[in-house]
């Protein structure tokens, strides 16, 4: 982080801080204001309504103006808007994206620790199913209220499977009548998208709510054809009773989207010692614009589990089906009991389709000696000699060996079915007590989570820059060793990847929380049992290729006889148990009606699921499907936190402000398998240790608004059982990151921008290689020309920054040095990157 990068986040954030201590002596005998600035009440895994100022836990709301500052292209990045949590957003609006909080572990992809629910109910129960992240299931749109997060506390014990945090999407309900319809356009690249929201009262007792969206086009990368199209619908509807005792509100929602999402690209860095300072378009390819999607890499055949053969689609990306039913009920059976039910149910299904960056180099190294080469089923061995263009301008003529190549995966994963669902019911008691009250709440919680899926991965080589074309091998003898540039079907990394899944994860949770308020001591403490049963079973391929006639033609090729299935055996059947007990209590203690302090330790733990299930995990379950001795301490992964902070609101200089300053401290152990990692490092078993600072603050006045956040983390990794990295730094873990948004409305226009910040990171545990810190600009202007209309332009990266997060796939500066070689420059690198500079413009239009 360069000197002037900190004094801009540092200045920004300290006028936050400056505002709200000079307002602190005037809110000292501020009159109590439960609707205070900022001082929404929380419904994210909470037991009661409580506003965030009496609540002893970390709690964010994003209002629908905040997150059109930032103008984002998926929903990761609007949560990087959250003070503590960590999201690498550059795998685009498809989802897949990986998503932290306070220094818990990204040991693998997807989202572990973090749940992401709508109006509490999650889409998924485990957020890091390989090829089922929960951010493919939930989108943003206009139907969307606030978006709700809590950190810690209360996330262990009232929340599942969520011990470092719970995200919530908060749904509009319709209370009062009004709506919006509008439409934005990329300007510079092709894509389209309309959203709309409408809700209002039909009676006293029934309103309702509805919206969604459609998008299509190419996305903000331009693939070259129609990577994207979708739409979403949402709806709800409230009956409150007639005598105001309880309401009960159905949710529906039907997500059909197709989006793309985009993986590791080449570029070429620079190096000081073992920092790379500095990042920049490899020529004919910018890694911030261009994509290894291609024209002539489309379509391609696979071979199911079944052993039917289908066409795969790289048209697909990350296309996910879901079909979403919730029920709500609250009732108030007396002055002094009331009872609560939430239901869902989710019907999940989809594809995942991408192709991913292999090894990379000089056609050379592919031919002869030493080169590519291939022991087909028959027992027959062929080396390449020669290469030709499988298809594009040049087919049929010969590949210059001078050419960059890349052996890479062709990623189709069926998602047959990732349905859930869930039911929660509480019944809540409320007692006085001298000069408080006793709130004590008992629950069950249930849920099925179905994981099935049928992985079916071609290995294929194609040029390596913009636009790729497919590449066929050729043995000296002129037989073809490749169909269409694949070199075999789901045969990527062997017997690896040629997989089907039939699992059923099952969890019964009874809870119970406690809390004792009065007028300025809230004390709460929950504790939750979850009893969990796995069932189903894995089926992987046998070791050694087998022959299947893909093109029916009677006639095996060499790739034909260099393929895998998933099949019968070996068949590793799931049936175990596992328990455990978490548990949370906090304390918050209000100096004055606008100033408190609060204060909690918790300890949650996550369950893995499909990550566990397979042979390559070194033996964790047994024949039978039972843990095999030794094994239950990979599958639950516990988490510890301790918080202590305070809470202000307030009036300053005509305006009011909000801030929020939380010391933290996180522990976990944490195994985990990460299939795209080398041999020999996929398998994790760490445990780590963070502690840190978190500072929220929000400024209003007059026509101005500013939303400031500063984060500091000492992250280390305590234990590395595999690795040997124990006392260094996590993984693209930044030691700082800030968030500024100020906002100028001037009443028929505003202005505003969001700089999200950080400081550099290593590359991988063992910190051999940093890399720099950074700050992604983002802005929009807006005007108001007649009343209820809205037209805005926004940029997100408005200044074209490199936004490079997580690990590269290089591991050293040697390793930069020899991709670098491939492409023609001193150093280069290969990962996924977030987008270069991109401007929409949108019309609104609300009545």
């Amino acid at each position: 982080m360069t000197y002037s990068n900190r004094r801009i986040a540092v200045s920004s954030v300290a006028l936050s801080v400056a505002l709200a201590a000079s307002g602190i002596a005037q809110a000292q005998d501020a009159p109590a204001d439960e609707a205070a600035f900022g001082d929404e009440i929380v419904v994210t895994a909470a037991a009661g309504n409580k506003s965030k100022l009496q609540s002893s836990v970390s709690v964010t709301d994003l209002s629908a103006e905040l997150i059109a500052s930032q103008a984002p292209r998926s929903d990761a990045e609007i949560f990087k808007l959250i003070p503590g949590i960590r999201a690498e957003s550059t795998a685009g609006p498809g989802g897949n994206s990986n998503i932290t909080v306070r220094g818990l572990p990204l040991a693998s992809g997807g989202s572990k620790y973090v749940q992401l629910q709508e109006d509490g109910v999650a889409m998924v129960e485990y957020g890091d199913i390989a090829f089922g992240n929960n951010d493919y299931w939930t989108k943003y749109d206009w139907t969307v209220d606030t978006i709700q997060a809590v950190r810690g506390g209360s996330s262990s014990t009232l929340a599942s499977q969520a011990p470092g945090a719970v995200i919530n999407y908060v749904s509009k309900t319709g209370e009062t009548a009004g709506g919006a319809i509008g439409v934005t356009t990329g300007l510079g690249y092709n894509e389209k998208r309309i959203d709309f929201n409408y809700g209002a009262p039909i009676t006293d007792t029934l309103r309702f709510n509805v919206g969604g969206f459609y998008r299509n086009g190419h996305g903000p990368r331009d693939v070259g054809y129609g990577a994207m199209d979708g739409y979403q619908i949402k709806a709800n509807v409230t009956k409150t009773f007639d005598d105001d005792k309880g309401f009960i509100r159905v949710y529906f929602k039907r997500l059909d989207d197709r989006s793309p999402t985009y993986t590791a690209s080449p570029f070429a860095v620079t190096v000081s010692g073992n920092t790379i300072t500095g990042y920049a378009p490899i020529t004919g390819f910018d890694a911030r614009k261009d994509t290894d999607f291609s024209i002539y890499n489309q379509t391609f055949p696979t071979v199911g589990s079944d052993g039917r053969v289908k066409t795969g689609s790289n048209k697909e990306g990350i296309h996910v089906k879901s079909t979403s039913f919730a029920m709500q009920f609250h009732y108030e059976l007396s002055d002094a009991f009331e009872i609560d039910n939430r239901f869902g149910h989710t019907s999940n299904s989809g594809v995942f389709s991408a192709p991913f960056y292999g090894s990379v180099s000089r056609l050379s190294a592919l031919l002869g000696a030493g080169g590519y080469s291939v022991t087909t089923s028959n027992g027959q061995t062929y080396t390449a000699a020669t290469a030709r263009y499988a298809n594009g301008p040049q087919a049929g003529q010969l590949v210059p060996v001078t050419t960059a190549v890349d052996q890479h995966p062709n990623l189709y994963t069926d998602i047959n079915d990732m349905g859930r669902v869930s039911n929660d019911l509480a019944l809540t008691g409320k007692f006085d007590m001298g000069s408080g009250k006793i709130t004590a709440r008992a629950g069950w919680y249930f849920s099925r989570q179905n994981i099935n899926m049928d992985w079916h991965w071609n290995a294929s080589i194609k040029t390596a820059l913009t636009n790729p074309v497919m590449i066929d091998l050729y043995a000296a003898d002129n037989t073809k060793l490749t169909d269409n540039g694949l070199t075999g079907y789901n045969n990527q990394w062997g017997a690896c990847c040629a997989r089907n899944y039939d699992l059923q994860y099952t969890d019964n949770a009874p809870y119970l929380s406690l809390n004792y308020a009065d007028d300025a001591l809230d004390l709460d403490a929950s504790i939750r049992r979850d009893e969990i049963r796995a069932d189903g079973q894995f089926r992987g391929s046998a070791a050694g290729p087998i022959a299947i006639d893909v093109d029916g033609n009677g006639v095996l090729s060499v790739a034909e006889r260099n393929s895998y299935r998933a099949s019968v055996n070996p068949t590793q059947l799931i049936d175990y148990k596992i328990g455990y007990t978490s548990w949370s209590a906090g304390a918050t203690y209000r100096v004055t009606p606008s100033f408190s302090v609060f204060a909690r330790a918790s300890k949650g733990y996550r369950a893995n699921a499909d990550r566990v299930v397979s042979g390559d995990y070194g033996g964790l379950l047994a024949a039978n499907g039972n843990i095999a001795a030794g094994g239950a301490g990979a599958i639950i992964n516990p988490v510890s936190q301790q918080e202590l902070g305070i809470k202000t609101r307030g009036d300053a200089f005509g305006g009011r402000y909000g801030l929020n300053l939380t010391a933290f401290r996180s522990q976990a152990s944490e195994f985990n398998y990460d299939l795209t990692k080398p041999a020999g490092q996929q398998i994790s078993f760490q445990k780590y240790r963070t502690w840190g600072v978190e500072l929220e603050s929000q400024v209003s006045t007059g026509g101005f608004s500013l939303n400031a956040n500063l984060v500091y983390m000492h992250s280390r990794i305590t234990q590395d059982l595999i690795g040997g990295n124990a006392g260094k730094i996590p993984r693209a873990t930044p030691t700082w990151t800030w968030t500024v948004a100020p906002t100028y409305d001037f009443g028929f226009a505003a202005v505003g921008m969001t700089m999200l910040g950080q400081t550099s990171t290593y590359n991988n545990d063992d910190n051999k290689l940093r890399q720099r810190g950074q700050n992604i600009f983002s802005a929009f202007v807006r005007i108001e020309p007649v009343e209820g209309m809205e037209l805005s332009v926004n940029a997100n990266n408005l200044f074209n920054a490199w936004d490079q997060a997580g690990r590269l796939d290089q591991g050293s500066v040697a390793d930069l040095a020899s991709t670098g070689a491939v492409f023609g420059v001193p150093y280069a690198a290969t990962n996924r990157v977030g987008l270069g500079r991109t401007f929409s413009a949108s019309i609104k239009y609300a009545f």
